[in-house]
């Protein structure tokens, strides 16, 4: 869940805000790419990713003696790819946004799905088998049927392909059209 809101909202928020403020204009007229703009965000994900998880699995450890069964690189990879994905969504919901308003009925909007349907709060076992297929195509889903394996269950990230293709491609596609229908303006 905190990857999913820190990805989407910093993000979101940050490229509406610079557009409110007429940031995205002045951009336009230097040479910097939309692409390497859109990166950026993406990139200083990176950086809140690793306070983030360090603090959350450190005190899960500490406090309830939660342990990682599996590898701590697994682990770490596994967080980048779902701070990515989720930076790519919130790329892609800002990316026309133009108040803060806009932007954050946009990201409950596409948060909301995820909070009642991933498996975060409940098992996503318990809706209907037609659902399932659907449920499990969610980034957060798929995030999180991950990261149990390897913290519960102790799984090797070479079992883990769909889940972790299903969160590379929702990054993958997110990012790109957001690229496509970004304007500075």
């Amino acid at each position: 869940m905190n990857l999913l809101g820190s990805g989407i909202w910093g993000v979101g928020f940050s490229v509406v805000q610079a557009r409110q403020r007429k940031l995205l204009k002045r951009y336009m007229a230097t040479p910097m790419r939309r692409s390497h703009y859109l990166l950026s965000f993406i990139l200083s994900r990176l950086v809140f990713l690793i306070v983030e998880v360090v603090a959350l699995v450190g005190f899960g450890w500490l406090l309830f003696g939660v342990a990682v069964r599996g590898s701590f690189a697994a682990l770490a990879g596994i967080t980048v790819l779902g701070s990515f994905a989720f930076a790519g969504l919130g790329l892609l919901v800002a990316s026309r946004a133009k108040t803060i308003e806009g932007v954050s009925g946009l990201m409950n909007l596409v948060m909301l799905p995820m909070w009642i349907l991933s498996g975060t709060f409940f098992s996503y076992s318990r809706f209907p088998d037609a659902m399932i297929p659907f449920v499990k195509a969610l980034p957060l889903t798929a995030l999180n049927d991950a990261l149990r394996a390897v913290m519960i269950d102790g799984t090797a990230v070479t079992s883990l392909g769909t889940p972790l293709a299903i969160v590379v491609a929702w990054g993958a596609v997110s990012f790109v059209i957001a690229l496509k229908i970004f304007r500075w303006r």
